[in-house]
């Protein structure tokens, strides 16, 4: 997920389809975005990211952070202020694997980022109705103790900049429970 990649579809016309004679309408790009139970926007403006030796200064904040799919029970994101822009962005995954005690582990494939976990991190499931619209479902999973560090080794060439990341994360989740398909369900 880290390359932005779309699917051309073209719908070939015949015996049981014809096209529009005015709309063309058969052709699409489409950009397949997987999803979990974890993955999506979370906030991040309870996540504190500074350099070391400036923790006392005003911290980086990041209004949101997107994070991907990686299996049914891990994610991706990118480190610190890392973000779609940068072209080296895929030095700095950093996975978070969800178990099912609400404990979650961090890791890094990177091992040039030393890459660094401080604390245990942790995370809770919180689910409510709606007050206007009775069939809304409000589902937030927020991620406890963010604790770690990591070096930006490719920002300024020739100089690792560690960077100190703490704080918490939290995404929330609107399900239509009138929709029974999943992925239907989702108000993205």
């Amino acid at each position: 997920m880290v390359e932005k990649w779309v699917l051309p579809l073209t719908i070939q016309e015949g015996p049981g389809y014809n096209a529009h004679p005015r709309k063309h309408y058969k052709k699409a790009l489409l950009r397949i975005n997987p999803f979990n139970d974890f993955s999506g926007t979370y906030s991040g403006t309870a996540l504190k990211i500074a350099m070391d030796g400036y923790e006392n200064q005003t911290p980086i904040v990041k209004s949101e952070i997107r994070s991907y799919v990686v299996d049914e029970n891990t994610i991706f994101f990118y480190a610190g202020n890392i973000d779609e822009e940068r072209k080296d962005r895929g030095l700095y995954k950093i996975y978070a694997n969800f178990t099912p005690t609400g404990s979650i582990t961090f890791y890094s494939d990177n091992p040039n980022i030393n890459f660094k976990v401080n604390r245990d991190a942790s995370y809770t499931i919180t689910e409510q109705m709606d007050a206007v619209r009775p069939y809304l479902l409000h589902r937030y999973i927020t991620i406890n103790n963010i604790d770690y560090e990591f070096v930006d080794y490719t920002m300024v060439p020739n100089v690792n900049l560690l960077y100190k990341v703490s704080g918490s994360l939290i995404l929330e989740r609107k399900l239509n429970t009138q929709i029974p398909d999943e992925d239907q369900a989702i108000e993205w």
